[in-house]
């Protein structure tokens, strides 16, 4: 799904953190469980989203454009 993403929307820059290296992402960001993923600062996904609510959202976003 992330390949996907990078694919559709070229300027998307794509960062993968392990919460038990760097505990103090989750409470910075509202994490609660991983995985989670974070969208311009904001927590938008915990858990695994289905693909085209995510891409949905990063085109809400504005990352880039539809190829």
């Amino acid at each position: 799904m992330i390949e996907k993403a990078k694919a559709r929307f070229p300027n998307l820059e794509v960062r993968e953190w392990d919460l038990a290296e760097h505990p103090e992402l989750a409470p910075r960001y509202g994490v609660m469980a991983a995985p989670a993923i974070i969208i311009n600062g904001r927590l938008e996904f915990s858990g695994v989203p289905k693909e085209q609510a995510f891409l949905a959202r990063l085109e809400a976003a504005g990352h880039g454009t539809r190829q």
